[in-house]
């Protein structure tokens, strides 16, 4: 394990591809209690699942330095669960769940979790927690240890079981984030609906994202549902039991009440060439109080295709004002797409011989969830 230690500490930073996250699983530095099936190796991320150890917790909290998890759960939780047959996680309670893999990470080499993209489309919060880290989905450089989930269903009851995943994370030696100067010499990665490549859209070290309200469908808002959703029932759920459509507003205007959640779409068409991979972030809040709620990776390829030949792919928005209703209109600028360099073009390539639900999704759409059409 020594050399293998060095030769990621000497390696050129970056983002890992999934050439190299399948090497970090056969030299021993993920490692599962179950087996880890090749599909969770996505374009540059590792899908992670659910172990059948699950906790009931009176609220969100995370360990202090020095802490484990499991220190956490023998002072505070309220029963234990177990995920070998399916559980319901009730919405608005908080659940810890021991994720199946472990790390021992190299030195050098650190991950950053998020939800899966099904995840955050039905208002499922996860955030990761590891022993003596008080940071949410942050792992630290050569961390070695279990991995737990918080998880808050937010606006429905969800069933889940031992090898679900909702959420997944990333590798890096270094993230290799692309500043403004950058992004103006990729090649057009951002499009408007016709195809066309969108000039102005650098602001901040990242591509500015605009709402998109002018579709015959502009978005979806949440219904209170007596059923949960069951994450082994893809594509069963009646959307409409779930969630209401909203109509294209005649005045190019949206009103958000505070607390509910809504299901929309950028007007760009965003695209991920092979060498790269892209997080949403938050717009800045000092120019308007629009939130998108669920970051989210976006793997190479998407938008993309093989060759360039797809002109982007719009982004999905999950969004809940929080502290007050909202105005939204038109084009205004919701999130923005922070690019980073890879180490090295992944092996695979999202929506290219790799199963995907949403490489070419248009407008506002629903997790897989739900039935489509």
């Amino acid at each position: 394990m020594f050399s293998a230690q060095s030769a990621y500490k000497r390696a050129m930073p970056g983002t890992l591809p999934s050439q190299e996250i399948e090497k970090l699983i056969a030299d021993g530095c993920v490692i599962s209690s179950a087996q880890i099936r090749p599909e969770q190796v996505q374009p540059s991320s590792l899908d992670l699942t659910l172990s059948r150890r699950a906790f009931s917790m009176p609220g969100s909290l995370m360990p202090l330095r020095g802490e484990r998890v499991t220190d956490l759960i023998e002072r505070y939780s309220r029963y234990p669960i177990d995920l070998k047959e399916p559980g319901v996680l009730v919405r608005d309670n908080v659940y810890l769940i021991l994720l199946a893999e472990r790390l021992d990470l190299p030195e050098g080499v650190a991950a950053y979790a998020n939800n899966k993209s099904s995840t955050g489309r039905i208002d499922l919060q996860t955030r990761v927690l590891c022993d003596g880290n008080p940071r949410y989905d942050k792992i630290p450089d050569g961390y070695s240890g279990e991995l737990w989930l918080e998880v808050i269903p937010k606006s429905f009851d969800v069933r889940v079981r031992a090898g679900d995943s909702l959420n997944q994370t990333i590798f890096y030696r270094g993230r290799n984030l692309l500043r403004s100067e950058d992004l103006d010499q990729l090649p057009p990665v951002l499009f408007d609906p016709e195809g066309q490549p969108v000039q102005d859209g650098v602001m901040d070290d990242g591509l500015l994202m605009t709402l998109d309200i002018e579709q015959p469908v502009a978005g979806f808002r949440a219904r209170k549902s007596i059923r949960p959703i069951d994450f082994d029932a893809i594509g069963q759920h009646d959307p409409k039991e779930f969630f209401e459509a909203i109509e294209r507003p005649s005045t190019g205007t949206l009103f958000l009440s505070q607390g509910d959640f809504y299901i929309f779409s950028t007007y760009e068409y965003v695209s991920v060439p092979p060498e790269y991979a892209v997080e949403m972030l938050p717009y800045d809040t000092s120019a308007g109080e629009f939130r998108a709620h669920y970051a989210g990776f976006f793997d190479p390829g998407f938008g993309y295709g093989e060759k360039g030949e797809v002109k982007g792919t719009p982004a999905v928005l999950e969004v809940r004002p929080y502290e007050d209703d909202l105005i939204v209109r038109h084009r205004q600028p919701v999130c923005k797409m922070a690019y980073e360099r890879l180490i090295d073009k992944p092996s695979k390539l999202y929506g290219v011989g790799v199963s995907s639900n949403y490489a070419a999704q248009r407008g506002p759409k629903l997790s897989k969830f739900f039935r489509q059409g």
